[in-house]
C-alpha cells in the first residue's frame, strides 16, 4: 500500500510531465478505440445482416472455369490449327449445360436444405394480336430450341417473349420482396394448363384485359401455336437501367405445368413432322437455407452426391449482401493499418518518455536504495505509476471515444461509399451504372443492372469486446513501456549514484 501511495505522490508531484504522458496515452487510446470499433461495427453488421438474411442458392455451369481450360492458341502458335477444335470443343461442353429437374431434386435432398422450388422458361413468338414492345430475333438469351448455330459464333435462336414458369407462389421472389405486385386480376393457378399474367406495360400496349386470350408460336415453327388466358396484370414497383437483352415487361408469367404442358405438345408434334422444331425449356432449380452455415454446408455435400466438379453452387443473397459491406470492409481495413501504426509510434513514444523519466530521477532510485527498499518494490513503484496514468487516460478514452466511435463511423462510411460507387460505375462505359446482374421479375441471369445498395450506416460500434481489446492493449502498453524502466532500474548502483551526485 505504501508503494501506491507513493506512487500517488509522485504522479502529483510531476504533474506537468505525467499529464504529457497521460494526453499521448489517451490519443492512443482514443484512436484504437475508434479504430477497434469500425472493425467490430463491420464484423457485428455481417453476423447479424447473414443471420436476418433469407439465403436462396442455385446450381450453375461453370462456364468461366471451362473457357479457362479450352482457351484456343494464340494467333501465330504452332497449334493455331487445332484453334477451331478448341472451339468446337466450347460448343459442345456449353450445349450440356443445364441439370435436368431429376437432378435438381437428388441435390435438394441434402439434409441442409429448407425448401427447394424451380422455374421453366420458354422463348416464344407471337401472332398480330399480340405485340412485344421490344423485340430480338437473336441473341445471347433464352434458348428456343434452336440450339448452337455458326462455326465460330455461339447463337440462340430467341422469341419475342419470355414464358417464365414458377412450380410455387414462394418461387416468385419479385412478388414476395415486393418489387413486383398484382394491379389486376388474381394470380395464375399452379394446377392450371392454360393461365398466365403479363405486365401493365404489355397489356396496355396490347390493350389486353383479364380474361382474354393470348396467342403464343414456337419461334422455330409458325404452325405451332399455344394459347393462353389472362387471368392477372402486374406491376413492376422497381425500375431497371442499364443493358438488357430484352424489355423486362415483355416477360409472360404462369407455372410449370403450362411450360411442361408445351412442351410435351411441341415434342409430340416434332416426332409427328421429323424435324428438329421442338422447344426446349430451361429450367432454374433454387434452394433455400436456415442460415449461411447450412448454405456452405450444402455447397460442400452437394458434390458428393454426385455434382460434377463443372458445376458451382452460388448465392446471389450472399454475394449481393457480401457486396454491400465492401465500404465497410474497406474502412475496417484502413482501421486496422491504422490501429497497428498507432501501436507502433505509439509504444515506441511512450518507451522513449520512461527512459527519459527514469534517467531524470536516478537520484530518487539511488535514495529509495540506500535507505533499504529492493530494486523490486522500486520498480514495481515506476510500473505503478505509469499503470495509474494508463488507467485514468484509457478510461478516458474509452468514454469518448464510444461517444464519438459511431458518428466517426459513419461519417467515414459515407464518404468511403461515395468511393466505392464511383469505382464501380468508372469500370463501365460512359451511360451504363455499376452494379449487379439482375433478371426480370423472378428470373436470375437478365441483363438489366441494378446498383448495389452499400451499407453506409452503423447504429452501434463500441461494445464490451472492443473495451477488453483496449484495456488488453492499455495492459501491453504498461508492461512494454514499464518494462523498459524496470531493466534500467535494475542496472543501476545506488552507491555509485549518490558519490555521483556529491
Amino acid at each position: 500500500m505504501y508503494l501506491i501511495k507513493n506512487a500517488i505522490r509522485n504522479i502529483v508531484r510531476s504533474k506537468g510531465k505525467n499529464l504529457l504522458i497521460a494526453s499521448i496515452i489517451f490519443v492512443i487510446g482514443l484512436s484504437c478505440c475508434i479504430a477497434l470499433s469500425i472493425k467490430q461495427a463491420a464484423n457485428t453488421a455481417k453476423e447479424e445482416g447473414m443471420d436476418q438474411l433469407n439465403i436462396t442458392a442455385t446450381i450453375s455451369y461453370d462456364r468461366q472455369a471451362m473457357m479457362q481450360d479450352m482457351q484456343p492458341p494464340s494467333e501465330g502458335s504452332e497449334d493455331e490449327s487445332s484453334s477451331e477444335d478448341s472451339r468446337e470443343a466450347m460448343r459442345e461442353a456449353m450445349q450440356g449445360q443445364n441439370l435436368s429437374l431429376e437432378e435438381l431434386q437428388t441435390y435438394a435432398e441434402d439434409s441442409n436444405v429448407n425448401d427447394f422450388y424451380y422455374t421453366s422458361s420458354l422463348s416464344l413468338n407471337s401472332n398480330d394480336d399480340l405485340q412485344a414492345i421490344e423485340s430480338s430475333s437473336q441473341g445471347f438469351g433464352g434458348n428456343g430450341g434452336g440450339g448452337m448455330g455458326g462455326d465460330t459464333e455461339i447463337m440462340f435462336t430467341s422469341g419475342d417473349f419470355t414464358l417464365l414458369g414458377y412450380s410455387s407462389y414462394d418461387a416468385m421472389s419479385d412478388f414476395v420482396s415486393g418489387s413486383s405486385s398484382l394491379s389486376d386480376g388474381e394470380y395464375f393457378d399452379l394446377e392450371s394448363d392454360d393461365q398466365c399474367i403479363i405486365s401493365e406495360d404489355l397489356a396496355t400496349y396490347n390493350s389486353i384485359s383479364v380474361g382474354d386470350t393470348i396467342t403464343l408460336i414456337n419461334p422455330n415453327n409458325e404452325n405451332e401455336t399455344f394459347e393462353l388466358t389472362v387471368t392477372g396484370i402486374y406491376s413492376m414497383t422497381s425500375t431497371q437501367g442499364g443493358l438488357q437483352m430484352s424489355d423486362p415487361a415483355n416477360q409472360i408469367l404462369t407455372n410449370t405445368a403450362v411450360v411442361d404442358s408445351i412442351t410435351a405438345t411441341s415434342a409430340d408434334n416434332s416426332e409427328n413432322e421429323d424435324n428438329s422444331s421442338y422447344l426446349e425449356s430451361t429450367i432454374q432449380g433454387t434452394y433455400v437455407f436456415s442460415d449461411v452455415a447450412a448454405y456452405e454446408a450444402f455447397s460442400e455435400d452437394v458434390y458428393d452426391l454426385g455434382l460434377s466438379d463443372e458445376f458451382v453452387v452460388q448465392s446471389a443473397d450472399v454475394t449481393s449482401y457480401e457486396q454491400s459491406l465492401e465500404p465497410l470492409n474497406n474502412l475496417a481495413d484502413y482501421a486496422n493499418t491504422f490501429l497497428i501504426v498507432i501501436l507502433v509510434i505509439g509504444g515506441v513514444i511512450l518507451v522513449v518518455f520512461q527512459l527519459l523519466r527514469i534517467k531524470e530521477r536516478t537520484y530518487e532510485i539511488g535514495v529509495l536504495s540506500a535507505i533499504g527498499m529492493n530494486r523490486k518494490k522500486i520498480s514495481f513503484q515506476f510500473l505503478s505509476e505509469l499503470f495509474i496514468i494508463t488507467a485514468i487516460s484509457m478510461v478516458l478514452a474509452i468514454g469518448v471515444g464510444s461517444a464519438t466511435s459511431v458518428p466517426i463511423t459513419n461519417a467515414l462510411l459515407e464518404n468511403e461509399t461515395t468511393t466505392t460507387d464511383t469505382s464501380s460505375d468508372s469500370d463501365f462505359p460512359s451511360g451504363m451504372g455499376g452494379g449487379q446482374m439482375q433478371g426480370g421479375p423472378g428470373q436470375s441471369g437478365g441483363m438489366g443492372m441494378q446498383s448495389t445498395n452499400y451499407i453506409d450506416e452503423v447504429s452501434s460500434a463500441t461494445n464490451l469486446t472492443v473495451v477488453i481489446q483496449i484495456l488488453g492493449i492499455s495492459l501491453l502498453l504498461t508492461i512494454l513501456s514499464g518494462g523498459v524502466a524496470i531493466l534500467f532500474v535494475l542496472r543501476y548502483d545506488p552507491i555509485k549514484i549518490l558519490s555521483q551526485n556529491d
